[in-house]
C-alpha cells in the first residue's frame, strides 16, 4: 500500500510528490472529510504561498500589515488532525529568505523539516527542545528530471530558467547580470518565471543576445535542461550548508552543464558535477573552454553528477527521511 498523505503544497511539490504517493490536495472545505474517512497517513504542510488552485494564498504565510489574512483555516486543519491522531508535518522551503513569514505556521507543528541548515537553531529557540526540526532538502523527481539513455540534439547556446528582480535580491542580481554578460558571445536563451507579471521589477535585461520565453512548467523544464549545452545557476542564498535552488539539482539530475555561483551547499554537495565560478575571468574562461572546445569533459562530469542526483537526491529518499522522522 502506498502511503496516503494529506497535502497543502504549491504546484511544484504536488507534481512531484503525486508520482511517489497517494495524495489528497486539502482545504478549507474538505480537510474534515478526508482526514476522519479518507485516514491519511500524515498531513504534509508546506511553506506554500498560493497552494493547489489558490486555495490557501494568504493562508499559511504572514501578513501583518494585513491582519485579514491568517492561518486560522491552518490551525482548524492541525488541530483536527491532532485530535484524529494524525501526525502533521511543515517543509519549510522559503528558509532563511522568508523564516520571518512563515515561522508563525511553523509553530502550529510538531515537526519541522527546513531547507536551511542554518535556521534549525532559530526553530529550536521559539519551538523547544521537544519539538522535532530537520534538514529536508530539495529533492528531484526522476520521472521528471533524469537523464535519458539516448543522448538528444543538443542546442549550442546558454540558458537560464527562473526570475529575474530589480527590487529585491541585489547579490542574485549580480551574479545572474555578470553570468548573462559573459554569455554574449554563445547567445542565452532565458525562460521567465515571472513572464505573467506586469510589473517592471521582473523584467530580465534588454540585451541583444538574451532570448526571453514565457515561463513553462516544472515538467517541461527537464526538456529544457537537455536542449542547451550549458545552464546557468544562481543561489539566492550562499552561505547555507543546505540551501541550494531546486533549478540547481534538476538541471544536474538531466545531465546538464551546470555553471553557478559558489555556495556552501554546492561545495557541501554538488561541486564536483558543475562548473562554479566566483568572478567575471572565471566565468569568461569557463564557457570559452565549453564552447570552443565541445564540453566533452564537462558533460561526463555532468553524467556523473545526474548518476549522484538520482542516486542521493530523490523525492523517495525525502519522504523515506519524513517518514522515519515521525515514526511511521
Amino acid at each position: 500500500m502506498p502511503l496516503k498523505v494529506a497535502l497543502i503544497s504549491d504546484e511544484l511539490t504536488f507534481s512531484a510528490l503525486q508520482e511517489e504517493v497517494s495524495i489528497v490536495n486539502i482545504n478549507s472545505i474538505n480537510y474534515w472529510w478526508i482526514l476522519k474517512f479518507w485516514k491519511p497517513d500524515f498531513v504534509f504542510v508546506e511553506s506554500a504561498w498560493k497552494g493547489k488552485g489558490n486555495a490557501w494564498k494568504y493562508k499559511i504565510a504572514s501578513y501583518p500589515d494585513v491582519p485579514k489574512r491568517s492561518n486560522k483555516d491552518l490551525k482548524k486543519v492541525i488541530h483536527c488532525a491532532r485530535d484524529l491522531g494524525i501526525p502533521c508535518v511543515f517543509w519549510n522551503k522559503e528558509d532563511g529568505v522568508h523564516f520571518d513569514r512563515f515561522i508563525a505556521s511553523a509553530t502550529l507543528f510538531d515537526t519541522v523539516f527546513t531547507v536551511d541548515e542554518n535556521c534549525i537553531s532559530r526553530y529550536r529557540e521559539i519551538l523547544g527542545a521537544n519539538a522535532r526540526i530537520r534538514t529536508l532538502t530539495f529533492p528531484v523527481q526522476p520521472k521528471n528530471h533524469y537523464l535519458p539513455d539516448v543522448e538528444s540534439e543538443v542546442h549550442s547556446g546558454a540558458c537560464f530558467v527562473g526570475s529575474y528582480s530589480h527590487h529585491v535580491h541585489d547579490q542574485r542580481r549580480s551574479w545572474q547580470d555578470m553570468m548573462f554578460s559573459a554569455a554574449q558571445p554563445y547567445g542565452l536563451t532565458v525562460y521567465d518565471r515571472n513572464s505573467d507579471r506586469k510589473s517592471k521589477n521582473y523584467r530580465y535585461p534588454d540585451w541583444p543576445w538574451i532570448e526571453v520565453k514565457d515561463s513553462v512548467s516544472n515538467e517541461k523544464t527537464a526538456d529544457i535542461y537537455r536542449k542547451y549545452l550549458v545552464q546557468f545557476n544562481v543561489n539566492t542564498v550562499t552561505d547555507s550548508p543546505s540551501m541550494y535552488s531546486r533549478r540547481l539539482v534538476e538541471a544536474l539530475a538531466c545531465g546538464s552543464i551546470v555553471v553557478t555561483n559558489p555556495a556552501l551547499s554546492v561545495d557541501r554537495y554538488f561541486s564536483e558535477y558543475c562548473e562554479v565560478v566566483h568572478s567575471r575571468e572565471e566565468c569568461d574562461d569557463v564557457l570559452e573552454r565549453i564552447f570552443r572546445g565541445g564540453g566533452k569533459h564537462e558533460r561526463e562530469r555532468a553524467r556523473a553528477g545526474a548518476d549522484y542526483v538520482l542516486r542521493e537526491h530523490t523525492w523517495a529518499k525525502r519522504l523515506q527521511e519524513v517518514v522515519e522522522t515521525i515514526g511511521l
